[in-house]
């Protein structure tokens, strides 16, 4: 009566993942989109939400996505000790 057939992720060219491999590609391209952020966060870069307005709201750019990169990986400025 009722037919639930989920052929899952074709990606077209002869290769079906399945749904399970469907749900893992979606995983990878999410986490690999989000890495800027998710790396300043992990940093505790000063500038964290700042990259993850950039990564988030100009998610077209490519620029965007590598500059919020590089935001996220720089070495971070410490204040030279000031002698007394």
């Amino acid at each position: 009566m009722f037919k639930f057939d989920m052929p899952g992720l074709d990606l077209g060219f002869g290769a079906n993942l399945g749904s399970i491999g469907g749900l893992a590609l979606a995983t990878l391209v999410i986490v690999l989109y989000l890495a800027p952020s998710l790396i300043a966060f992990n940093r505790g870069v000063e500038l964290r939400w700042a990259i993850l307005i950039l990564n988030v709201a100009v998610h077209d750019s490519g620029i965007a996505w590598l500059v919020a990169l590089y935001l996220a990986t720089r070495k971070v400025k410490t204040p030279l000790d000031q002698p007394a």
